[in-house]
């Protein structure tokens, strides 16, 4: 069994600020490419003889980019994005999995609502899109971008962001909090810190803040404050997504010291799958040639998603799923152990 592959074409590129670039993709078989506003693509990169899987959020969205594309920014000493700036060009050809993801907005109720994106440095990726998505879609909600940059010229997207203010300027606002200000910078200095952060969020609600919606993208540190201080100010898990760029160290697997009998239902086929003690049930079903799909093996990015229909599983990491997600089932096969023998799981 094999993962669905996606045959992507570079069709152009453009530089942006910071020593990054944006690639623009075409599919090679004309196909369109469907996807949701905060996903991304993982592409299966050939590096020293084999295989290398990296994820990159979509800076573009759909109904307001013709093409997806991503956008990628140099990372000191980092092998693959040195790669993408300094040799991928117009034409080349990479192998990609279908869009993931679930740093995606909900469906819109009846009322109005605030959607406040939270990012710094190239954080900024994903929220752009959802930003696009939600001024082109929606007549009613209101927009607060907190970007937090070293200074204008290591800003991304500066101008599109600039143009979209200018456009949307009832419903779009955005805060720049610049670490490094040029001298004549006339915005926020320093760095976001919790008492800011709430200073500038309660600042900017406009609807009911049970209907609020917060979108997080950055360096780890600014995450998990951004997420404590939403809560000090009761807003709940429902309310709150984040998207992880940064792998942390998984922890250690849980001590169950059994092996496990499951049924495995993946592209129509049931496969009764012998998982070993301290083996999550993606590495146990790729051992026996059975290619779910994967990304970063880290419990952050969701294209393991799987739902357990029955039977009890532990996950060592969820960095991703929510609250319902989990009501529902759903479980991240790169970080699930299995606890049961009578564990059924469907791969969608």
């Amino acid at each position: 069994m094999s993962e669905s592959i996606l045959s992507l074409r570079v069709k152009e590129i453009r530089n942006e600020a910071s020593d990054s670039k944006t690639f623009v993709f075409e599919s090679m078989d004309g196909a369109r490419i469907d996807y949701k506003a905060g996903q991304f693509l993982t592409f299966l990169i050939q590096m020293h003889g084999h295989e290398v899987r990296r994820s990159y959020s979509m800076s573009s969205a759909p109904g307001t980019d013709l093409n997806p594309a991503i956008t990628v920014k140099r990372v000191p000493n980092g092998e693959i994005s040195r790669f993408w700036i300094d040799h991928v060009k117009v034409g080349d050809t990479f192998d990609a999995l279908p869009p993931s993801g679930r740093f995606v907005l909900d469906e819109a109720g009846e009322n109005p609502r605030d959607l406040i994106l939270i990012g710094a440095g190239s954080g900024i990726t994903p929220l752009f899109s959802l930003l696009k998505q939600t001024l082109k879609t929606s007549e009613t909600d209101h927009v607060t971008l907190i970007y937090a940059s070293r200074n204008s010229s290591n800003t991304l997207f500066w101008d599109e962001i600039e143009t979209w203010q200018k456009h949307y300027p009832e419903r779009l606002s955005v805060i720049h909090i610049h670490s490094q200000p040029a001298d004549d910078w006339n915005g926020i200095r320093g760095r976001i810190n919790n008492t800011r952060l709430e200073q500038l969020i309660n600042k900017s609600l406009r609807f009911d803040r049970a209907d609020a919606r917060f979108f997080i993208c950055g360096p780890f540190d600014l995450m998990r404050s951004t997420e404590i201080t939403l809560h000090f100010m009761g807003f709940s898990n429902a309310q709150i997504r984040k998207e992880n760029f940064v792998i942390t160290s998984p922890p250690p697997p849980p001590p169950d010291s059994f092996s496990h009998k499951i049924l495995l239902h993946f592209r129509k086929q049931m496969h009764h799958l012998l998982v070993p003690a301290h083996t999550t049930v993606l590495d146990a079903a790729l051992a026996e040639g059975i290619h779910l799909p994967y990304s970063c093996k880290g419990g952050r990015c969701a294209s393991c998603a799987g739902i357990c229909k029955n039977g009890k599983i532990h996950m060592s990491v969820n960095e991703v799923l929510t609250d319902r997600d989990l009501k529902d089932g759903w479980i991240l096969t790169c970080s699930a152990y299995v606890d049961s023998d009578d564990v059924i799981i469907e791969i969608p």
